[in-house]
C-alpha cells in the first residue's frame, strides 16, 4: 500500500462513498451495475460527434495505423472514435458484455480488435503495450490509484490520456440521497485530488477542463427514473417518489470534466 499522502486522501474520500450496509441489504439489486446498451449508445454517439479534447490529445501521439489500449473501455466511447487513425484497438474491462459490444463495434469499423477481461491493474500483466493508452470515467471507482496509474503508464509507448469528472460522477445525486435516505453523501474527492496523486508520481500531467453533455439528461424520463432508483438502491415501489424528486431536483444537462495527459517517452 502506498504511503503517498495524496493517494491516501484519495482512498479515504472514496471510502466515504460506500453505501451503508443497511441500505445495500434492502436493495432489490446491485446499485453499481452498468447497462451495456447505454454504454454502447454512448460509444455510437461519440463516433458521430466532433473529436473531444480527450480524442484530440490521443491523436497527437497516435501514429497512423497505431494501437490504442482502452482501459475500462465500456462500449468503446474512448477509443472507437480513434479507429480512423488507429489500426488496432485493445479493450480492457471487467464486463464480458461490454467487451463483446466493444469488439462488435470495432469490427464494424474495420479495425483490428483485441479484448482483455478483468479488473485493472490486476489484468495488466496480460495486456499488450500500446502506442496510446486511454482511460475514461474510471478512476472514481479506483481506491488505490497509484498502481492503477503506474500500470497505465507502463503500457503506453507514447502517451496516457485520462478523462474524468471534476467531481464524483454521482455527486449530483446528493439531494436525492438526503431526501430518500436521510444521509449526506461526500463532497470529495475531486479532480484536484487526482491531479495531486499524478504529481506525486512525478508524471506532471498537462490538463484541460471542459464541459461534456450529460447523456442521462437526454434520456427518456422513465430511463432517468430507473437509473436513479438503481443508484439510490430502491425498488419500483418508490418510483412515484423518485419521479417527484426528478421534477424538483432535475438532471444536470452538462457535467464539467477534465482531460489529463502525460507523455511516456
Amino acid at each position: 500500500m502506498t504511503t503517498l499522502a495524496a493517494a491516501d486522501r484519495w482512498r479515504d474520500h472514496l471510502a466515504r462513498w460506500v453505501i451503508p450496509d443497511h441500505i445495500l441489504a434492502a436493495a432489490p439489486g446491485n446499485p453499481h451495475t452498468f447497462s451495456v446498451r447505454r454504454f454502447s449508445d454512448l460509444a455510437a454517439d461519440a463516433r458521430r460527434q466532433p473529436p473531444t479534447v480527450t480524442h484530440r490529445r490521443a491523436v497527437e501521439r497516435l501514429p497512423a495505423g497505431g494501437s490504442v489500449l482502452d482501459v475500462g473501455c465500456g462500449g468503446g466511447a474512448g477509443s472507437l472514435p480513434l479507429a480512423g487513425r488507429a489500426g488496432r484497438l485493445i479493450g480492457a474491462d471487467e464486463s464480458r458484455g461490454m467487451l463483446d459490444a466493444f469488439a462488435t463495434a470495432a469490427r464494424d469499423l474495420d479495425v483490428d480488435v483485441d479484448v482483455l477481461e478483468g479488473a485493472w491493474p490486476a489484468a495488466a500483466p496480460r495486456a499488450p503495450v500500446a502506442d496510446v493508452v486511454v482511460c475514461l470515467h474510471v478512476i472514481y471507482n479506483v481506491a488505490d490509484l497509484v498502481p492503477f496509474v503506474q500500470q497505465l503508464t507502463d503500457h503506453a509507448h507514447h502517451r496516457v490520456v485520462l478523462e474524468f469528472p471534476t467531481r464524483h460522477p454521482l455527486e449530483w445525486l446528493r439531494p436525492y440521497w438526503r431526501h430518500v435516505h436521510g444521509i449526506d453523501r461526500p463532497d470529495g474527492p475531486t479532480d484536484a485530488d487526482a491531479l495531486e496523486v499524478l504529481d506525486d508520481l512525478g508524471l506532471a500531467p498537462a490538463h484541460e477542463r471542459w464541459q461534456r453533455p450529460n447523456s442521462l439528461a437526454g434520456a427518456d424520463r422513465e430511463d432517468q427514473i430507473t437509473f436513479i432508483c438503481q443508484r439510490l438502491a430502491v425498488g419500483d415501489e418508490r418510483r412515484g417518489e423518485i419521479t417527484e424528486l426528478v421534477a424538483r431536483f432535475g438532471v444536470p444537462g452538462e457535467r464539467p470534466v477534465i482531460t489529463a495527459w502525460w507523455d511516456v517517452d
